[in-house]
């Protein structure tokens, strides 16, 4: 349906056929050589009503398959972020508008439908966000600095501009670069848990290694700042050990399993692998192993995780690791960035587009 212009068009897909109509009308068929010709015909149709303002809706979707589809526009697309607001099937999704005149950010339900919840006028460029239910804020790296952003627009700045950034959270507390310390803080209370002196190396000569992650309880992080090692903090005990990876790698992005056995940290020009660690034994989970993988998601109170590998989604379990589901998504160019809402997996698209998936 176009939300303006409240008219709807409807498709279907069945192996070599595809049917549609317009505003409940009489069906047109097509029919093609191969479900994938018809398949591949359907994406089209339906990319070019999305560009039009369509929403494609889908309330019962089976697993693999969208909820709705949201082309949101043609911005910039190489920072695609995405916060979930915990328990719901609500997110936001931030938007760069024209030549980085502003960004837009949205707050979309699970039908689709979108409300402008805030803008940042200027260049802003934000990489990642993360809502925080106690303060009802958005948590964002823009641009490397990272920054609250309130229901009513107001902005406070956490730290200073800097050439790289971390951001993570779990419940209240936020871990985040402010040079030279990694500092964990809680956001109610505004009170400095931990901090901890880092200096960032260079991986290969050319990119600066800095990432960290905080545990779904809150009471451990994860950093790593070194090539060779991970770097893992108890925040009761303030003890460190260290976990040792392959020095060739960068690690990029970082997330624990739901019950915080698991530690997986995606890797750059080394492996380009997701790698996954078990915490009770500080070694690489021998029953785990990835491929090329783009992006990822850690499910927060669910032991589920999402990655996206040549262009596939796949989905496992985070008890026993198992593979329970792969689908390819619709209106991806080479990646896009994941995240989970309550009960579906929310996807944003280098085409601009935003959808949900059943899972």
């Amino acid at each position: 349906m176009n939300p303006d212009s409240r008219k709807t068009w409807e498709i279907e897909c069945d192996g070599e056929r595809v049917a549609m109509s317009n505003n409940g009308g009489k069906q047109r068929e097509k029919r093609f050589d191969s479900p994938e010709q018809a398949s591949k015909y359907a994406e089209k149709e339906m990319w070019s009503r999305l560009k039009k303002g369509f929403i494609y809706s889908c309330t019962e979707a089976e697993p693999g398959n969208p909820l709705f589809h949201l082309y949101i526009g043609d911005g910039y697309t190489g920072s695609m972020p995405l916060a979930a607001i915990p328990e719901t099937n609500q997110f936001y999704a931030g938007y760069v508008v024209g030549q980085f005149e502003k960004e837009e950010i949205y707050l979309i339900d699970e039908h689709g439908q979108k409300q402008l919840a805030s803008v940042l006028e200027g260049n802003h460029l934000i990489y990642d966000m993360f809502y925080c239910p106690e303060t009802g804020e958005l948590l964002i790296n823009d641009s490397h600095q990272i920054s609250r952003l309130a229901a009513d627009g107001s902005i406070r700045c956490c730290t200073r501009a800097v050439y790289e950034s971390t951001l993570s959270l779990s419940g209240s507390r936020a871990l985040w670069y402010d040079a030279p310390h990694l500092v964990v803080t809680d956001l109610l209370t505004q009170e400095i848990i931990y901090q901890t002196r880092v200096a960032p190396e260079k991986v290969n000569g050319h990119s600066l290694q800095l990432c960290g992650g905080l545990s779904r309880s809150g009471q451990v992080f994860a950093y790593c700042t070194q090539p060779g090692e991970i770097v893992i903090c108890d925040l009761e005990t303030h003890m460190e050990h260290s976990i040792a990876k392959d020095i060739s790698a960068l690690t990029v992005a970082m997330g624990f399993s739901s019950d915080d056995r698991y530690l997986f940290t995606q890797e750059q020009y080394g492996s380009w692998e997701l790698k996954c660690y078990d915490l009770g034994t500080s070694t690489l989970a021998p029953e785990w192993k990835t491929d090329h993988v783009k992006s990822f998601a850690v499910h927060p109170s669910k032991p589920l995780l999402a990655m996206y590998s040549y262009g596939q989604v796949h989905l496992y379990h985070t008890h026993t690791l198992r593979h329970i589901l792969e689908f390819k998504p619709e209106h991806v160019v080479k990646t896009c960035n994941l995240t989970f809402t309550k009960d579906y997996l929310a996807l944003y698209s280098d085409y601009g587009c935003v959808s949900l998936y059943a899972i």
